[in-house]
């Protein structure tokens, strides 16, 4: 029996005994229906296509669920955890705090066969602690696109950049015909920075490889390093060239990261070149037409060389329990299996982290298109600064980057988000 169905038939059991006793106390335990609780960061939109994916399940097993989701989910669950409230299943958006759980003993283990046959490759990987399965990915955003207006790249006669250094050619020559070639916003309340982490992510991952990204990513190599210095200086190129960014670099602190796109819309366009999610698609002003021929199209932000597709950076939400209860065991494997993201990707706006995912469900061209740029892609590499350390990953790097562009030396930010680690590492990796 599959351990879906194992669970269901437990919770039958269950249910069938309680029906048997004649206690009016174990009567009302009986009648009392069980809800699993599912904590997310999901509002709005995603809430409601994720509450589509829910009633499968629930139609399916006839275990009913309650969806609460919160903008403050990275602060509130651990909150939860430590009062002794925690949900029976969470969306967890950083591998960090999912191995800080998993590590005290707060988060279930599972075992759930099979999975490296069913995702993208490294994909599978995402959820492991110390060798242990605790979540699973469960909708996928890629992070290394960069959005461009197509319509004043054909009148202008612009190519797309194959490489970096084609990129920062392009970018000049915007630049000379006399628009800032960048849109960029960095502003997004308490998580501001977040926009240039991703940046760095992207840069490592070209200058350096899946290795070296990955050995930084797990606290192996330092922010000290040569290589991680030259992600960072190659973002200065970008961000902190007088004339390179609409608004100059002082806008970028206080334009809001998923507004920065819109000046690209303008007639004529305030700027031409974005680097932002697949999520800045739920963003868009709307009637606004995404695709080669509609007002924005994007491209894959382009490595070090015209060798193959470029790799990417992805995020997105791993699934995890808090109990072993037959009911929440159930959950995580509907949200493990490929087909459960059907539902919402009819609705649009995700994308799935399986190579086996059945690309017809996706009903919206924008997803079909990301999807395909994810099949082809070199590598796929979860966002780092999720994983890293909470007081690096969602603090000092954060700060560190508003210190960068607000003027402050590169040898002193690399320094001062190292400093935050608080448990030292190694000398670096060669």
């Amino acid at each position: 029996m599959r351990p879906l169905a194992r669970a269901v038939a437990l919770t039958a059991v269950v249910a069938g005994l309680s029906g048997c006793s004649t206690s009016a106390e174990d009567t009302s335990a009986a009648d009392e229906p069980v809800i699993v609780e599912v904590f997310t960061n999901y509002r709005g939109a995603e809430a409601d296509a994720f509450r589509e994916v829910l009633a499968g399940f629930t139609d399916r097993t006839g275990i009913a669920t309650r969806l609460v989701g919160t903008a403050a989910f990275a602060a509130r669950l651990p909150e939860r955890v430590r009062d002794g409230d925690p949900p029976d299943v969470a969306l967890i958006p950083q591998p960090a705090l999912l191995a800080e759980l998993a590590r005290d003993d707060h988060v279930t283990p599972l075992d759930l066969p099979g999975l490296e046959d069913s995702f993208l490759p490294g994909a599978a990987a995402v959820g492991n602690v110390d060798g242990q399965r605790y979540g699973v990915w469960f909708r996928l955003s890629v992070k290394s696109l960069v959005w461009y207006p197509p319509a004043a790249f054909a009148e202008a006669d612009y190519e797309l950049p194959a490489t970096w250094d084609e990129l920062l050619a392009l970018s000049r020559r915007i630049e000379r015909d006399g628009t800032p070639p960048w849109c960029l916003g960095i502003e997004s309340f308490g998580a501001t920075g977040w926009v240039g982490t991703d940046w760095i992510e992207d840069l490592v991952l070209r200058l350096h490889g899946p290795e070296a990204y990955d050995g930084w990513a797990a606290g192996r190599i330092q922010f000290t390093d040569v290589r991680i210095r030259e992600a960072f200086e190659a973002f200065t190129t970008i961000a902190l060239v007088e004339g390179r960014v609409a608004g100059g670099p002082r806008a970028i602190l206080t334009t809001p990261a998923l507004d920065a796109v819109d000046p690209m819309l303008d007639e004529p366009p305030g700027c031409l070149l974005s680097r932002q999610a697949s999520f800045q698609v739920g963003d868009l002003p709307e009637g606004t037409e995404v695709g080669p021929d509609g007002d924005l199209n994007v491209f894959v932000l382009p490595g070090v060389a015209d060798e193959g597709a470029a790799p990417l950076v992805a995020a997105g939400e791993i699934a995890a329990g808090f109990n072993r209860s037959p009911e929440t065991l159930a959950l995580i494997e509907y949200l493990a299996q490929p087909s459960t993201g059907e539902a919402w990707a009819q609705r649009g706006g995700f994308t799935s982290p399986h190579a086996t995912f059945d690309a017809s469900a996706y009903t919206q061209p924008f997803d079909r298109q990301v999807a395909e740029l994810v099949a082809d892609a070199e590598a796929v590499r979860f966002d780092a600064s999720d994983q890293m350390a909470t007081e690096i990953g969602t603090g000092s790097f954060w700060t560190g980057i508003i210190d960068l562009i607000t003027g402050a030396p590169l040898d002193r930010v690399l320094t001062e988000i190292e400093a935050a680690r608080s448990t030292p590492i190694g000398p670096a990796e060669p």
